[in-house]
């Protein structure tokens, strides 16, 4: 019988539905059908369930998977990211336990099956970091064999003064064939500076005399790679300079990868990694360089700290023994200084020790000032006022003080400061003795006596110091004493990780103090440091601790070491721990390394994209002018296939006379402030006693900038536009060329044809004319008026060819009354041929050019007829809408060429050759036809085909004036 899986089976319903509910409160899943929600979960339910009850085989193994990754591939077409996904699996892992919390304790599941549905839960969150990451799970047991490698070579503790080369070699050696690296080098800060010394070298010893030390602020390599967040990669590292090499002892190395040691937000120290070969660093290297280094940190921080710790329990240890030694100190004279008024008040003890009546004394601190001895004075006054000002409680001092008398007494005097909640001081209470005669007869007893209480105020002071360092110290500590673990000492931040305030959780079981804790396995490793005095260092532990609001259980991720603490007599008294939370880390490396795939794949479509297009790539360093150039790009430019090639040099193959407006290009998008983006086409200059003609570029890129506003990186793209060119300069001047023959011929033949006309209008009025003579004169007539509308056509290709457009005068038209009377006209010229009109009753009026809508339909109606069998009917069809009017014009006959349809509009373009000569046209009708539609803010567009015929169809909006001008 299996509890869990019994549960699961019932209410499989009952999960379903609160998991759908819960799931569409996320915004990943706003708008998601509940199927697209649930997708493959009932199933994988019942295989859970089953692997619960019978255990894991692999043909249930290979089911759960097989479920995990259909419903993780359909999380991805729907957009969700890695996190959503596993929150998915943590959400089950929290609603699946909610089925028993109304069972009684008997009936509750056991620990083995509780720890059988979170390792199914595990393994699916485990499928989703490899499918939406690719970080496979051999990559993550590689990286957590080597943490562990690093935790067995981890010192427990390292101490100031102590030579740290033998204990850290180990550790940086487990680096190096970790990222089978050439070899690497570790630097830590120096106290008080900004110096780091290397401490460990892989390649051979470091001395701790004498070592080599670099300026974390400097200009070095090293000092770039302390002031970066992210690890730097130089190439090249033969070429560096002696600055830039500052520090490193190895000059084998071709390529240096550096990360700093960053712990919360402080500088530690910086590890440069060699590799013997020039090599490019993929982003999985830097990722889990990112994770040595973190790791690192944390052995060196846990180290240092417990090396402070055993300094302080010695010193303490000294300073009682010396304590013990010492008798009670005796006062002689007792003051008290209120710091806010300066008012000091002695006691007697002052004649007795000074021979000063307690009104001679003076009502200030000035008065004892001025008694000190000349050569103590600043020494004793200094040291005073930094112990008020400072955080201290005590303040002693030994100097010499003049009595009434003139002769110097030496004295030893003790304050205690009493501040306010500010930490501002407010009094100072003190005990000044003479030791002058101690000094002369008693000395041994006497330097015995004050090293106790010096020892002892050290002591005090430290013990302070080492308070304030576990409450203040910038990562979470506790110390749990006993066998059940009594949580002893918790500082602020391991409880603001625990969600509890320090008296919830003081002097109370950890048991007790965190409840939720228990069979999430914390309990035992807490045993098991306590039993076998082996410390234990956990990385990235999943933990699920009750500190959401309302109590609900939120799981965190924690860095952990618990250490055992040794009593006097060498036995185990408690437990130490170190912790710090690592959540944000872990996701954000899990959100890294989804984006880092992302990254990669989108770098390798645009890289294919260049090479689809034919397009080079450049990057350029605008402060440096360090610059690479992609192969296509060198090409273009004629640059060297291989080789580095600065900016500057490259502007060398520009062309002379483009050189400077390509500069002032670059210099405006470089501009801080601006949009950054530079576009400019260029010629290229041929090498030199090549044949080849100068070719064109035509480039686009943009610049980043840095938070300080300097220009960062220049990145662009390039394209051969050399035949555009050309194409371009021979269309300008064919064009050119048109408009000079159209306006000679369109403005020298109008006079005469006038005359032509006036003249063949004149003989027709003449009653005098034979019937041969009309004839002949109509003929004339005909021709010359043909004439002029090729005149009329020629110049309004004219205009429309020089950018003015043709020009149209708008009014208030019924589009079906000038389509009936182009038809009458047409028809009259026609008579033998059949034209058919369907028209709408109402409805087509607009706001139009008569004239130009005579003439559209004219030039569509003339086509139609003269490529159509003359069998043959013409259809006009005028159709409306609420926005436009439609005007379609269709004939039947053969259709036109394919070849033909895509510059059917274009000028100087006729229909099917061949036509007779006393049809033929300029071949300007359709394209003056369309430039008259647009003018009007309509569309015309033709399909033809031989089973359909062809259609001119244009589509004018209503109110044609207003659309024209907002085109």
């Amino acid at each position: 019988m299996n509890v869990i899986a019994d549960l699961i089976e019932a209410n499989l319903e009952t999960l379903v539905r609160r998991f759908v509910e819960e799931t569409r409160t996320r915004e990943s899943s706003q708008g998601l059908k509940a199927s697209e929600i649930i997708t493959t979960l009932p199933e994988y339910l019942r295989v859970v369930a089953l692997i619960c009850r019978h255990g894991p085989t692999p043909e249930r193994l290979e089911t759960r998977a097989r479920l995990e990754e259909a419903h993780i591939n359909l999380r991805l077409r729907v957009g969700a990211t890695q996190e959503d996904a596993t929150d998915e699996y943590t959400l089950l892992g929290r609603l699946i336990p909610q089925l028993w919390d109304a069972l009684q304790p008997e009936h509750t599941p056991a620990a083995s099956d509780l720890q059988c549905l979170f390792q199914q839960l595990e393994a699916a969150m485990d499928h989703v970091v490899v499918l939406f990451s690719g970080y496979s799970m051999e990559d993550r047991q590689r990286e957590k064999r080597f943490l562990r490698q690093l935790d067995a070579l981890a010192p427990q503790a390292l101490e100031a003064h102590e030579d740290a080369l033998p204990r850290l070699k180990p550790l940086i050696d487990t680096v190096v064939r970790a990222l089978e690296a050439a070899g690497a080098e570790l630097f830590l800060v120096e106290r008080g500076s900004t110096g780091m010394g290397a401490v460990a070298d892989s390649g051979h010893d470091v001395p701790h005399a004498g070592r080599r030390r670099v300026d974390a602020a400097g200009p070095s390599f090293l000092g770039r790679v302390a002031r970066s967040e992210e690890p730097l990669v130089q190439a090249q590292a033969h070429g560096l300079s002696d600055a830039e090499r500052e520090g490193l002892g190895q000059q084998g190395w071709s390529t240096l990868l550096g990360l700093r040691l960053w712990p919360h937000g402080e500088l530690m120290g910086v590890l440069c990694v060699g590799f013997a070969e020039a090599r490019p660093v993929p982003p999985q290297t830097k990722r889990f360089l990112e994770t040595l280094v973190e790791y690192l940190s944390g052995i060196l921080e846990r180290a240092l700290l417990m090396g402070k710790l055993h300094e302080a329990h010695a010193r303490l240890a000294t300073s009682e023994t010396r304590y013990r030694l010492a008798s009670q100190v005796a006062t002689d004279s007792v003051w008290d200084w209120d710091l806010t008024t300066q008012e000091v008040t002695w006691s007697g003890g002052v004649q007795r020790l000074l021979g000063f009546a307690p009104e001679e004394t003076g009502p200030t601190a000035d008065w004892w000032v001025d008694r000190i001895h000349p050569e103590d004075r600043e020494r004793v006054k200094h040291g005073i006022h930094a112990a008020i000002q400072g955080t201290q409680a005590r303040w002693q001092d030994e100097y010499r003080f003049l009595n009434r008398q003139g002769e110097a007494v030496r004295v030893l005097d003790t304050g205690v400061i009493t501040r306010d909640a500010q930490g501002r001081g407010l009094r100072m209470v003190g005990a000044m003795q003479d030791i002058t005669a101690r000094r002369k007869t008693e000395a041994g007893r006497e330097q015995l006596l004050q090293e106790a209480q010096t020892a002892r105020v050290q002591a005090d002071m430290e013990l302070g110091r080492l308070n304030t360092l576990l409450h203040q110290a910038p990562v979470a500590l506790a110390i749990f004493r006993g066998p059940t673990h009594i949580v002893e000492l918790a500082n602020s931040r391991i409880c603001q990780l625990w969600g509890r305030t320090p008296s919830q959780v003081l002097h109370r079981p950890i048991q007790e103090a965190l409840p939720e804790v228990k069979g999430q396995g914390i309990l035992e490793l807490l045993d098991g440091v306590f039993t076998t005095g082996e410390p234990y260092v956990g990385n990235e532990v999943h933990v699920r601790l009750a500190r959401a609001p309302g109590g609900r259980l939120e799981d965190v991720y924690f860095n952990f070491v618990y250490q055992p603490l040794l009593g006097a007599e060498g036995l185990i008294e408690g437990v130490l721990i170190v912790a710090t939370e690592v959540t944000d880390g872990v996701r954000a490396r899990q959100r890294t390394e989804a984006l880092a795939a992302t990254l990669h794949a989108n770098e390798e479509r645009l890289r294919l994209a260049l090479e689809a297009v034919d397009m080079g790539s450049w990057d350029v360093n605008p402060l440096t002018g360090e610059a690479s150039w992609d192969p296509r790009f060198r090409a273009m430019l004629g640059l060297p296939a291989e080789g580095e090639l600065t900016l500057a040099e490259a502007m060398q193959f520009v062309h002379e006379e483009d050189r400077a407006k390509v500069e002032q290009a670059m210099a405006e998008a470089n501009m801080p402030g601006g949009a950054g983006e530079y576009a400019c086409e260029f010629r290229v200059r041929p090498p030199a006693g090549d044949g080849a003609k100068v070719r064109w570029l035509s480039g686009r890129g943009q610049v980043h900038f840095r938070p300080d506003g300097r220009p960062a990186r220049f990145v662009g793209t390039a394209l051969d536009v050399t035949e555009r060119k050309r194409e371009e300069e021979a269309a300008r001047q064919r064009a050119e060329f048109e408009q000079y023959l159209v306006g000679i011929v369109s403005h020298d033949l109008r006079n005469p044809l006038n005359a032509i006309a006036l003249g063949t209008t004149s003989l027709l009025r003449r009653e005098e004319l034979s019937e041969r003579d009309t004839k002949a004169v109509l003929r004339i007539q005909a021709s010359a008026e043909r004439a002029v509308r090729m005149i009329r056509d020629l110049l309004d290709f004219t205009q429309a060819r020089l950018g003015e457009g043709i020009p149209v005068q708008c009014q208030d038209l019924d589009l079906t009354t000038v389509v009936r009377q182009v038809m009458e006209e047409v028809q009259m010229n026609f008579p033998e041929r059949v034209l058919q009109a369907s028209t709408p009753g109402h409805g087509t009026r607009g706001c139009w050019d008569p004239d130009r809508m005579a003439q559209v339909l004219t030039n569509l109606l003339g086509n139609a007829l003269k490529y159509s069998p003359e069998g043959t009917p013409v259809t006009v069809r005028v159709q409306s809408t609420d926005l436009e009017v439609l005007l379609a014009v269709h004939n039947a006959g053969d259709p036109i060429p394919p070849d033909l349809m895509h510059r059917l509009f274009q000028p100087m373009q006729r229909g099917v050759p061949g036509m007779d000569l006393a049809t033929r046209s300029v071949g300007l009708g359709l394209y003056i036809v369309q430039h008259i539609v647009q003018a009007h803010g309509g569309t015309i567009d033709v399909t033809s085909s031989r089973e359909a015929g062809t259609t001119f169809t244009v589509k004018l909006p209503r109110d044609g004036s207003r659309q024209a001008a907002r085109g």
